[in-house]
C-alpha cells in the first residue's frame, strides 16, 4: 500500500474530477457529432440504394434533433459508471447488481451485441493509445484509495467507463446500418486522442493535489514488474468451491452443444467466477445466486426457440444478460481481444436464433 494517506479531501477531489472530465468529454462529443453531419450528407448524396439513403437521412435528422438526448444519456451512464467504480474501490459495490431501466432497455433494444463489441473496441483503442497516462492515472487512484494497485478496469475514469457512456448516448440516436458504422469508425479514429490528452490533464490535477502514483512509494529493491503479489482475494478458490462450480456447469450444460469458444468461456472463465462466488458465501450467498443465474440464462439463450413467447422472452432478456456477462468478463480479467471474440460469437448465435431465415437485423 502507499505509505501515507494523501492529504486531500478525497470525496471533494473525486467530485471535481468527475465534473471536469464529464464537461470536457461532452465538449469533445459535441464537436465530433457536429463534424459527422457533413460526412454523412456526402454519403447520403452518393448513396445508390434507397435503404442506404434512408439510413443516412435518418442519421442526419437524429444528429440534428437528438444531440441533447445523446448528451443527457452520456452524462447519466458516465456518472453511474464513475460512481459504481468509486463504490467498488470503497468496498461497497455489487458488480452483478442492477438491471437496465426502461429507458436503458429502449436504447439497447437493437444491436445489443454489436454495441458490446463496439464498446470493447473503443475501450481497447483508448487503452492502447493512452497506455502510459492511463497506467499513471490508475496508480494515482491506488494512492487515493490506499491500495497497492488499481487495475485499469477498476479505474473510475478507465476506458470502459468512458466507452459505455459514449455508446449509451449513441443508443439514443437509433442509428442503423451503414450510418452506425460511420459513427463507430469516427469515434475510434477521432475520439481516442482527446481521451488520452484528458488523462494527461487529470494526472496533472492529481499531482497538483499531492496525489502521486502508488508505484512511486514502492521500495526501490522491489522486482521490476509493476504488478504486485496477488492479494488474498486473488488466491485460488478452495477445492470445495471448484467442485461446486463444476457441478453447476455440468448440470447447466447437460445435453447442450455449444461452439468451442463459448464452451471454453463457460468452463474456464465463468467456472472461476462461480468458484469465487461459492467461496464468498456458499450456495446461499448473493454472489453465487447472481453468478449462477447469469450462467443459466446465458445457456438458455443459446438454445433454439420457436414459440413466440420464448422469442419475446429472449429479446427482453438479452440487454440485461449481456450487461451482466460483460461485467463478469471484466471481473474475471479477460483482455479486450478475449471479450470481443466471445461477444462476436454470441452475436452470431443470437442472430441465428432470432433470425433463423438468415436475415439479421441492421448492423
Amino acid at each position: 500500500m502507499p505509505d501515507a494517506q494523501p492529504a486531500v479531501d478525497r470525496r471533494a477531489l473525486l467530485m471535481q474530477c468527475r465534473a471536469a472530465v464529464e464537461k470536457r468529454l461532452c465538449q469533445q462529443l459535441e464537436a465530433l457529432l457536429a463534424g459527422l453531419a457533413p460526412k454523412i450528407e456526402e454519403l447520403h448524396r452518393g448513396a445508390k440504394e434507397r435503404e442506404e439513403r434512408d439510413q443516412y437521412a435518418n442519421a442526419l435528422s437524429r444528429l440534428h434533433n437528438g444531440r441533447a438526448a445523446f448528451l443527457d444519456r452520456f452524462r447519466k451512464e458516465f456518472g453511474e459508471r464513475f460512481d459504481a467504480a468509486v463504490h467498488a474501490l470503497e468496498g461497497s459495490f455489487d458488480p452483478f447488481g442492477g438491471e437496465p431501466s426502461r429507458d436503458e432497455l429502449a436504447a439497447m433494444r437493437t444491436n445489443v451485441l454489436e454495441s458490446e463489441v463496439a464498446i470493447g473496441k473503443l475501450a481497447a483503442r483508448v487503452k492502447q493509445q493512452a497506455q502510459a497516462e492511463l497506467a499513471d492515472l490508475s496508480a494515482r487512484f491506488a494512492t487515493l484509495f490506499r491500495r497497492s494497485v488499481v487495475d485499469d478496469g477498476d479505474n473510475p475514469l478507465g476506458p470502459l467507463t468512458i466507452a459505455r457512456g459514449v455508446y449509451a448516448g449513441i443508443g439514443t440516436l437509433e442509428l442503423q446500418g451503414r450510418a452506425m458504422r460511420v459513427v463507430r469508425a469516427e469515434l475510434e479514429q477521432h475520439f481516442v486522442a482527446p481521451v488520452a490528452e484528458l488523462y494527461k490533464g487529470v494526472n496533472g490535477a492529481f499531482a497538483s493535489k499531492g496525489v502521486a502514483p502508488a508505484k512511486s512509494a514502492a521500495p526501490i529493491a522491489r522486482a521490476a514488474p509493476p504488478t504486485p503479489a496477488p492479494a488474498p482475494v486473488q488466491a485460488p478458490p478452495p477445492p470445495a468451491a471448484v467442485a461446486a462450480a463444476e457441478r453447476a456447469l455440468a448440470s447447466a450444460l447437460d445435453g447442450v452443444t455449444l461452439p468451442m469458444i463459448l464452451d471454453l468461456f463457460l468452463r474456464q472463465t465463468w467456472a472461476g467466477l462461480l468458484a469465487s462466488a461459492y467461496a464468498a458465501g456458499g450456495y446461499d450467498g448473493a454472489a453465487w445466486g447472481e453468478t449462477a443465474k447469469t450462467m443459466q440464462e446465458l445457456v438458455w439463450s443459446l438454445k433454439p426457440v420457436t414459440a413466440p413467447a420464448e422469442r419475446a422472452r429472449l429479446v427482453a432478456l438479452l440487454p440485461g444478460l449481456l450487461k451482466r456477462v460483460s461485467v463478469g468478463m471484466e471481473v474475471a480479467g479477460m483482455d479486450s481481444e478475449g471479450r470481443e471474440a466471445v461477444l462476436e460469437e454470441l452475436m452470431t448465435r443470437h442472430r441465428e436464433i432470432l433470425h433463423p431465415g438468415g436475415k439479421g437485423g441492421a448492423a
